[in-house]
């Protein structure tokens, strides 16, 4: 039985690689976008794998089709996948898998990080190692600010691609969870121009006001730029607001303690979390503001949280 393992390339996705790949050693570990995730399934279906694990990736809703087909090859041939993430799912996305359960087990849980998931689910030892890895993970999506290590890591995989996120897993592998390479590197081409990259962006803000709901749009804003480090910055500055939009050449991020985004970013095929979302592709930044704007207005008549 041929094994593989696909995960994200942030943080939480090379911590679960790392874990899955100890614990389990299958012959390729993939890294991937979200967006990529059905393109490397379906790659690794074909090439031969009976057993793919796929982790801190969720389900684009607009694959759903694709993925009726690949499940149905799959379980002709015997092939498996087991899925682990923390995203929040389109709900038509997961009543398909239950109806391949025979096919695709997955475990989605959004009160922790995928390599914490990934730790239980390979029954790993909480050594020193691995704790770390699972803190890293905390640290980024939960965007704690424990570690200047998890910066590092952060704006490293932001500011390079896919050959500097592959040697940080070999380095991760060989059980290396800070790299001289990488700290070097970070020293000396990423840090300043980072932080120059945050400045430019905060330049660009713009603040939108409509029936007291206060919405901070970033425009334009570079993708090596982290967006919970770019509203970090802009609130310890005096730029606060209910939501925020950060608008990337090739997506949208959308943050906010007022209102669920993560129910914003599913209508035009993104996801997340309740707090932090993201959306693929070119959205018109004014829908989403109007967008916003409705969601706060129903949620203060449900609930009565008013801001205003």
């Amino acid at each position: 039985m041929r094994k593989a393992v696909v995960t994200h390339w942030d943080i939480d996705g090379l911590a679960s690689n790392t874990i899955i790949s100890r614990y389990t050693r299958p012959d390729k570990k993939v890294l991937s976008s979200v967006t990529s995730t059905f393109k490397y399934l379906m790659s690794l279906f074909e090439e031969g794998y009976s057993e793919i694990v796929v982790a801190d990736l969720n389900p684009q809703l607009t694959d759903l089709n694709n993925y009726v087909n690949l499940f149905n090859a799959m379980r002709k041939r015997g092939c498996i996948v087991k899925w682990l993430d923390h995203h929040l799912w389109p709900e038509g996305v997961e009543k398909t898998f239950i109806e391949f359960s025979d096919v695709v087990s997955y475990i989605n849980d959004p009160f922790t990080v995928t390599a914490d998931i990934s730790a239980n689910f390979v029954n790993a030892a909480r050594d020193r190692f691995v704790t770390m890895l699972i803190e890293l993970a905390f640290d980024d999506d939960w965007f704690q600010g424990k570690y200047e290590l998890t910066t590092i890591y952060r704006r490293i995989l932001r500011f390079y691609k896919w050959e500097t996120r592959y040697r940080v897993l070999e380095s991760l592998l060989a059980g290396d969870i800070a790299p001289r390479w990488m700290l070097e590197l970070y020293r000396l081409e990423v840090k300043n121009i980072y932080e120059n990259l945050i400045r430019e962006a905060l330049g660009r803000a713009e603040l939108v006001e409509r029936n007291g709901v206060k919405i901070l749009v970033f425009p334009d804003v570079d993708p090596r730029v982290h967006p919970g480090e770019l509203i970090s910055v802009a609130e310890k500055n005096g730029f606060t607001s209910h939501v925020y939009i950060v608008r990337y050449p090739r997506g949208v991020n959308l943050r906010s303690d007022y209102v669920d985004v993560s129910k914003i970013a599913l209508k035009y095929g993104g996801g997340g979390h309740r707090k932090i979302s993201g959306i693929p592709g070119r959205v018109d930044v004014e829908t989403l503001i109007n967008e916003i704007v409705r969601a706060i207005e129903v949620e203060a008549k449900v609930h009565g949280n008013y801001i205003i």
